[in-house]
């Protein structure tokens, strides 16, 4: 029998004997109720145990290794998830493995393959979902974001079956990829009816609009689940679906489907026994929802970046007239902590790691300074306006929107590699160069400042609202204001000057935007209409890295100009 392999003995006696007892407890508890969620017993009868095993949110995480820091990253890695695989593989007979999206982007290695590897060559992440055997893979609205060639380029390439049941062909109901795959199991035909947020048709709108359409998730399950029962004769049904668990959107678009729509599936659409979902880098387990009529649905979603295996037990019976239920279920994750990498992974994907390795470690530019984005929310900071600097060079324009990504970067003193620059700006976005008036700048403002609640914490710092994304605090250069979060959100703006005078409603100015923002990322419908003065169809980091290059020295006075602050 396969354990599990660990990097110490005691360590490894442990894990394995924790280990054991989750599987023995997947294998026979029934499910797990939540609340007032419905439970449901393991019949008296003989069942037959399926274990799905499922992945999500990869994002490049295809080894334990940390390319921006160029370290061991020991939390993470699809080479971890499949000693789990191996060893749950070992032990039970009858299993699917599935991913929920998100794979083709997300790292330094995901890019190095998609931007800088000129070959027409498979990306290592599948290579690898190849060898692990998964059943199917579901696609993610980040797999847009390197164009629609490189994504169809590298389907073409794999053996493992990407779905989509709700992406269409423009124009049409038609999907664009295989809605769902059938498995047969001990004579049994189980279901796996794939999904995707409908996000993508604004955060990718530039590579995708005129292309492909993306429908309603939920309405999209009802129309495929409806079709595996009755023309496939589907005894078991799974969603997998790249969404999250409850609702909402980070976006306003009357004409699509919520994105994170996980639950109104469970509550709307009959004939579900399983959701494995992904999106919002979550983990979600022991959860049981009560569906339609009554019947009980499992949840798992297994966290992000390969952090975890999803392991849900279906227990399947069959009545003695053929009807075949799933009489009980158990959902948990198992933590990749601790576990050894495969060896096998380890070897396939040996020399591209050390191809990326040497590729992000290399030195574009040179400081003496210091720069963190630690406090990049709550003040002016050098580490933005390094951004900003070099999105007005790239438009022209006259401000500049950036956000921080991430205020845990850091580099300098010393050199700034490829590396640092991907923690930096780690997203895929290009760049547009907007007409804006005074008036949507205020409110743009203000939609931003949500970031923060009313007043100061009991540490005289700003009160952060959790339930905002981070990414979704913009800040502008060019323009002096100050946000006084004492206030309600709308009154906020309380200073905003451009060039020495106060800016009027009615004045206009060219604004340099990130493509996430222009086409409706984080639901800012104040841009929604503004004339596009310049489209630049590249990515800020490789501007960013140009930059530097150029430079060759930089230091904070090169580009920081302290033009707003907080009141708190």
């Amino acid at each position: 029998m396969t354990t599990l392999q660990f990097r110490n003995a005691d360590n490894r006696i442990f894990a394995v004997l924790l280990f054991f007892i989750s599987v023995f407890a997947i294998s026979c508890t029934g499910s797990v109720p939540i609340g007032d969620e419905k439970e449901a017993h393991v019949a008296a009868q003989d069942t037959l145990e399926v274990v799905i095993m499922a992945t999500t949110d990869v994002h490049g995480r295809v080894r334990a290794w940390d390319y921006y820091r160029d370290r061991e990253q020991s939390g993470y890695a699809l080479s971890k998830v499949a000693t789990l695989v191996d060893s749950i593989r070992s032990v039970h007979d009858h299993h699917l493995l599935l991913d929920a999206g998100d794979w083709l982007q997300g790292n330094p290695f995901a890019e190095y393959f998609a931007l800088h590897d000129t070959k027409e060559r498979q990306y290592p992440f599948l290579t690898v979902v190849d060898h692990m055997e998964y059943d199917a893979v579901v696609i993610g609205n980040h797999e847009f974001n390197f164009g629609l060639a490189y994504l169809n380029r590298q389907i073409d390439m794999t053996d493992t079956p990407i779905i989509g049941a709700n992406i269409y062909h423009h124009g049409t109901r038609d999907p664009a990829y295989p809605p769902y795959i059938m498995v047969e199991v001990a004579d049994m035909n189980i279901a796996v009816v794939g999904l995707t947020t409908p996000g993508s048709a604004v955060w990718d709108r530039s590579r995708v609009e005129g292309v492909l359409d993306f429908g309603d998730g939920v309405e999209a399950a009802a129309r495929f689940v409806r079709k595996v029962k009755e023309r496939e004769n589907a005894d078991v049904v799974i969603i997998l679906a790249h969404t999250g668990l409850d609702g909402g959107s980070g976006y306003e678009r009357d004409d699509l489907g919520e994105e994170n729509f996980g639950r109104a599936v469970v509550e709307q659409v009959s004939g579900v026994d399983l959701m494995v979902l992904g999106h919002t880098h979550r983990t979600v387990d022991g959860m049981v929802l009560k569906g339609v009529d009554g019947q009980p649905v499992g949840v798992v979603q297994p966290g992000r970046w390969a952090s975890h295996l999803g392991v849900a037990t279906l227990h399947i019976a069959r009545e003695d007239d053929g009807e075949v239920s799933v009489v009980g279920q158990n959902t948990r994750n198992l933590s990749v902590s601790g576990v050894d990498e495969d060896p096998e992974i380890l070897e396939m994907t040996d020399k591209v790691h050390n191809r990326v390795v040497e590729f992000v470690t290399e030195p574009v530019a040179h400081t003496d300074d210091h720069w963190s984005a630690e406090m990049a929310r709550i003040q002016d900071t050098p580490i933005t306006d390094l951004i900003q600097t070099v999105q007005k060079k790239a438009t022209g324009a006259q401000l500049s929107a950036a956000s921080a990504f991430n205020t845990s970067v850091s580099f300098g003193p010393g050199s700034i590699t490829r590396g640092d620059i991907a923690r930096l700006y780690p997203y895929h976005n290009t760049l547009y160069k907007l007409e804006v008036t005074g008036l949507q700048l205020r409110e743009y403002l203000e939609y931003g400042s949500r970031y923060f609640l009313t007043g100061a914490d009991e540490h005289g710092m700003p009160r952060i609202n959790r339930e905002w994304p981070g990414f979704n605090f913009d800040m502008l250069a060019g323009v002096e204001y100050v946000l006084d979060i004492r206030r309600p959100v709308g009154e906020r703006v309380t200073r905003l000057m451009y060039e020495g005078r106060p800016v009027a409603d009615d004045d206009r100015f060219s604004l340099a935007v990130n493509s996430y923002r222009a086409e409706g990322g984080g639901g800012f419908d104040m841009l929604e209409n503004a004339p596009v003065l310049e489209n630049i169809d590249r990515s800020v980091s490789d501007m960013i890295l140009e930059y530097l290059r150029e430079q060759a020295e930089i230091e904070h006075n090169d580009v920081f100009e302290e033009n707003w602050h907080l009141v708190y």
